[in-house]
């Protein structure tokens, strides 16, 4: 099956089904009424219902209908054909024959009545059914989009308890991603279902339109198996998208098409602005028929409740109404609360209608788009300035426009071409060398001027009367010398500058709050990780709950996960990456970078096959743009995760793919990249001179005082079998905090001190950590360490640990210990063979049977043979 043709498949609704069953399966005799929206997937619920009931219900359809609904049992029709004249005549014969009828036929099965569109059942067909529910003759299951339209009836029936109402939601992203997987029959990319999830407002009829179109339009598209979009903005929609649209907004009133096509085109609005141009009546029909949205907030926001919609009307011509409508509120665009988006699509849409903003207007609007990362807003907003027009300002705003887009190189050249221009304003002057040091930062080759670019900037502002304008400028280039420092690797001298720094600043800037954001990662990197995740705490909580910049929003999202991550808070960055909004306004990125978030974690975690889940996908949209500049560590952790999964050949191929050339990336992804590719490299060629390699590598940084990372590198090293290393990893250990710490220095006592017990609790920790890697391997040193006097459940505990961290690569380990015989027997003692039938097929004794069970067991740490067949069956 394709997206284009056919019928979609049932996911992502599971629980709504499973809840309507466990009411209608119940004694009790409820049954239950879904309320929706058109589209919103009522009536494919109550059909996997009805399936899934079926052996224990028999079934009638009714549905109503508009050109039965006043004519008398019309919905009834069916069931009153096998009633004589005289008795379908008189109403209640009517009922006590039905009635008769079902409490019958409920002796042998009860009977389940599916009713669909319930607002067009007629009254007397609903003063039956609403009977035959209360006296338990049928079970209803009810679909409705209004039950406030509909029959009496059935409202009573529902505020009396014979009827459950369950609300149907829009589908999460998570339901819409399953949903399309299951359509495409492959992954699609979390960036290429948010786009499609937020056009459709998870209206799975809505999802379906908006997904064909983007297949047919060239939008979205397969790569590497796994669909992904086009590095550019949705096009129009397609042509069944289209004729429907265009059927419904014809059927509007005047006025009410004239408020659909200023939303189409501005997106949200206050709705004070909206009032301004239609009337209250009007915004109060389209909230009522669900054309509209009202977001409750400190300014109430009104916006079209599906965004595929709004692609149509913008793509058509718009009414005389609607365009007088768009001209008074592009007039007010600059009016406090209205967002951003809504100023510069109203400025564009000006700017299309000969309504040409000021040049000044069109920079100020570029530098809001690129703040707030507006696709494609801010280079349409800049070409429009008249040359003459295209200042020192606008040049900047190309700067970052270019460097937002992914265009380092692009964005290096415009902004360095300002750097020989002496008479520039001083903010100018300031912002062109800030922009270049950091883009020469992150370009090979040049990294080496962006001190004398900072340099520069500090002595010009020496001299510099030491008013607002300078005060500013002075906490720009602060925040970027810090921000050049971690991007380096500079720790130390990071966080010598950070004490001096901070002392200029009061703690209510937003100077401090930026400085302490990057402070957060300094003391995390140098061994003080829980300060480090109190302090991103803190800065976090502060600025996504202000209105600052959302750049300045991302960075300390990004920030505190990075944080969390060095310290071993491994549950609260999935959280984290996974939030959709409730904990800090907004996820950890957006898209595939927060795919790519929790595949690294999962990764690191040893816990490959739902690592790759996450990777593959984002790494097939990274390839398409890596804005964020991803795509090296997660072909690296890709590669650690196929090893894992005993594909080497897949690992080879992410290893080769990592580039780490074409542009200059941050310390902490190159040391990330680093871990990944040598731990893939153990797995692919010999351990032992990759653990000492991990080793070296965690003596260098810890020399330079980087503890927090020094863990990492030190940990896996003994976990590759340096186990003389421990006491290198307690004092690791002993110098940082956190989570990963007190289990690095858990693992490091109990491998010294050879104790079994303490290594089982460690991997106990773990496990509960959620970090499968380091679980299974102490779990693997407790059995080797056991002795005949030892608990003889530590082992079981111990396997336990094995068999739930286990992974293809890891259980292949396991088997290597065997022969090709032991292997053989092994499989058989699995299945339950006899000895005397194994001696038989190996042409061998029993007695010697015994021996190999016996060796068997002793090579893989084993006591029974019930451990054995759980064990060597986990590993077929």
């Amino acid at each position: 099956m394709t997206v284009i043709d056919g019928r979609w498949p049932f996911a992502g609704r599971e629980g709504d089904v499973r809840d309507a069953m466990t009411v209608l399966a119940a004694d009790a005799g409820h049954g239950v009424v879904l309320v929706g929206p058109s589209g919103v997937g009522k009536t494919i619920i109550a059909q996997q219902v009805l399936a899934s009931l079926s052996r224990h219900f028999d079934h009638i359809y009714l549905r109503g209908s508009a050109a039965h609904s006043t004519t008398p049992y019309g919905a009834l029709n069916v069931l009153l054909a096998e009633l004589d004249e005289d008795t379908a005549r008189s109403p209640l014969l009517v009922l006590s024959a039905l009635q008769r009828k079902f409490a019958g036929a409920a002796a042998k099965r009860p009977t389940l009545m599916h009713i669909d569109g319930v607002e067009d059942i007629d009254e007397l067909s609903a003063t039956v059914i609403a009977h035959l529910a209360r006296v338990g003759a049928v079970r209803l299951l009810v679909t409705c989009e209004d039950l406030l339209r509909a029959p009496g009836e059935f409202f009573d029936l529902w505020k009396d308890g014979v009827l459950e109402r369950f609300d149907i939601q829009p589908l999460t992203l998570a339901a819409a991603t399953e949903l399309l997987a299951a359509a495409f029959g492959a992954p699609v990319s979390r960036s290429a279902a948010q786009e499609l999830w937020s056009a459709s407002g998870g209206n799975p009829k809505y999802l379906q339109m908006a997904t064909k179109a983007d297949v047919i339009s060239g939008h979205l598209f397969s790569r590497d198996g796994i669909w992904v979009t086009q590095d550019a903005p949705r096009p129009d929609s397609g042509r069944s998208v289209t004729d429907w649209t265009a059927t419904k907004l014809a059927a509007l009133p005047p006025e009410d098409r004239a408020a659909v096509e200023v939303l189409a085109v501005s997106g949200s609005l206050p709705v004070v602005v909206l009032l301004k141009a239609v009337p209250a009546t009007t915004v109060d029909a389209l909230q009522s028929d669900g054309v509209i949205t009202v977001d409750i907030g400190a300014s109430p926001l009104v916006r079209l409740t599906y965004e595929v919609f709004a692609d149509v009307v913008r793509a058509q011509l718009l009414s005389g109404a609607g365009r007088e409508a768009l001209r008074t509120v592009a007039g007010l665009r600059d009016e406090a609360g209205v967002p951003v988006h809504a100023r510069t699509t109203l400025a564009l849409w000006a700017l299309d209608n000969a309504e040409a903003p000021a040049a000044v207007e069109l920079v100020g609007l570029a530098r809001l788009a690129n703040d707030h990362c507006i696709e494609g807003a801010a280079r349409r907003l800049l070409d429009a300035v008249p040359a003459d027009d295209f200042g020192s300002t606008a040049v900047i705003e190309r700067t970052r426009q270019l460097w937002i887009e992914g265009h380092v190189a692009g964005a290096l050249g415009t902004v360095e071409a300002l750097l020989t221009h002496d008479r520039l304003p001083l903010a100018d002057w300031v912002d062109a060398r800030l922009l270049a040091a950091r883009l020469r930062a992150r370009t090979h080759g040049r990294e080496h001027g962006s001190e004398d670019l900072l340099d520069d900037i500090g002595s010009r502002l020496d001299g510099e009367a030491a008013d607002d304008v300078v005060l500013e400028l002075r906490g720009r280039t602060d925040v970027v010398r810090l921000e050049l420092d971690v991007f380096e690797g500079r720790f130390e001298k990071a966080a010598a500058r950070v004490s001096d720094v901070l002392a200029t600043w009061a703690e209510d800037t937003r100077w401090n709050i930026r400085i302490r954001s990057l402070a957060s990662v300094v003391d995390a990197t140098l061994g003080s990780q829980e300060q480090g995740v109190a302090v991103a705490r803190t800065v976090t909580s502060r600025l996504v709950n202000s209105p600052s910049d959302p750049l300045d929003k991302e960075a300390a999202i990004a920030r505190l996960y990075e944080c969390l991550f060095l310290a071993g808070h491994w549950n609260e960055c999935f959280d984290l990456a996974t939030d959709q909004g409730t904990r800090f306004g907004g996820r950890l990125f957006g898209g595939s970078p927060s795919e790519f978030a929790e595949g690294v974690l999962l990764a690191y975690l040893g816990r490959s096959r739902l690592a790759l889940e996450k990777l593959l996908p984002a790494i097939s949209q990274f390839r398409i743009r890596d804005r964020h500049g991803f795509l090296p560590l997660a072909e690296a952790a890709a590669a650690y995760a196929q090893v894992l999964e005993s594909d080497p050949d897949a690992a080879e191929d992410h290893l080769r793919a990592i580039d780490l050339n074409g542009r200059r990336y941050s310390w902490h992804l190159r040391e990330a990249v680093t871990y990944f590719r040598l731990l893939a490299e153990a797995w692919l060629d010999t351990p032992e001179v990759i653990a000492t390699g991990l080793m070296e590598h965690a003596l260098e940084l810890g020399a330079k005082g980087y503890r927090g990372a020094e863990l990492f590198f030190l940990s896996q090293s003994v976990q590759l079998g340096r186990h003389e290393a421990a006491e290198l990893l307690a004092a690791s250990a002993a110098a940082t905090d956190g989570p990963l710490a007190d289990l690095a220095a858990g693992f490091a006592e109990g491998l010294t001190a050879r104790d079994p017990g303490a290594l089982k609790e460690v991997a106990l920790l773990a496990v509960d950590a959620g970090n499968h890697n380091l679980a299974g391997d102490v779990a693997a040193l407790s059995i080797e360490h056991l002795s005949d006097n030892d608990d003889p459940m530590i082992r079981v505990h111990a396997e336990q640990i094995l068999r739930k961290t286990s992974t293809p690569a890891r259980r292949h380990v396991r088997r290597k210990l065997l022969s090709e015989r032991e292997r053989a027997i092994a499989r058989m003692v699995a299945r339950g063979v006899p000895n005397k039938e194994i001696a038989q097929q190996e042409h061998i004794s029993p007695r010697t049977v015994e021996g190999h069970v016996h060796q068997i067991m002793s090579k893989l740490g084993l006591s029974s043979r019930k451990q054995l067949s759980l064990i060597f069956g986990q590993q077929q």
